[in-house]
């Protein structure tokens, strides 16, 4: 099948489920490889795509079953839909070192991974904590083009109601122009549509991804 070749974690959430759509119907990237825990119907019925259900504890372990030229990471969850800051680590962390190691195996060249503004290992945020010590383990492993986007509070049309979100971006998005462009509100679609292009223009090194360059 011609065309560019794209594995992707997260496919179901905002910003993923965004991307998919473009990449569907992008003419230039003929497959996409879902890697996620549990088939998704809806989305492989498309003709270019095909899933890879796996446990992602036990990636490590999992020899590549195919040939992807860039990963596309987009896991995220919550502390409440985590139910712990150990679970909320395991998801956010831990799978997406997982699925970025793995698709690096399976050819992938480029990676491209959401985080979030002010990540950093020594955060006084377990969930910005979280972030940083992800970004340091992916920088890690060695893609010839490492893409890190850190977005401030997404906006979008959820399949999953999140009030605490939902009423930070009605209070914030009046007076959004006056934050600093780093902590602005995002819109999913900017941020799937810079994943689409950085895809395109991947160049080399580690790149860090944040505010106004989203767009």
């Amino acid at each position: 099948m011609p065309g560019m070749r794209i594995m992707m974690a997260g496919a179901t959430g905002l910003v993923g489920g965004s991307f998919f759509n473009r990449a569907v119907a992008d003419s230039g990237i003929g497959q996409i490889v879902l890697l996620g825990r549990r088939s998704v119907p809806e989305l492989e019925a498309h003709g270019k795509v095909t899933s890879l259900v796996a446990d992602f504890n036990k990636l490590d372990a999992v020899d590549p079953s195919c040939e992807v030229d860039a990963m596309v990471c987009a896991l995220g969850t919550t502390l409440k839909k985590a139910g712990s800051r150990e679970r909320l680590f395991e998801v956010d962390c831990l799978y997406t070192e997982a699925a970025a190691a793995y698709a690096l195996r399976c050819g992938a060249r480029t990676l491209v991974v959401i985080s979030s503004v002010g990540a950093s290992p020594t955060a006084s945020s377990h969930y910005l904590r979280t972030k940083g010590e992800m970004e340091k383990r992916v920088t890690a492993l060695g893609y010839p083009a490492c893409h890190i986007l850190r977005p401030s509070l997404l906006t979008g049309a959820r399949g999953e109601t999140r009030l605490g979100e939902s009423l930070a971006a009605r209070l914030l998005s009046p007076v959004s122009f006056l934050l600093p462009a780093a902590y602005r509100p995002v819109h999913a679609d900017t941020l799937a549509e810079k994943i689409h292009t950085l895809l395109k223009e991947p160049g080399e090194g580690v790149r860090v991804h944040g505010g106004g360059k989203h767009r």
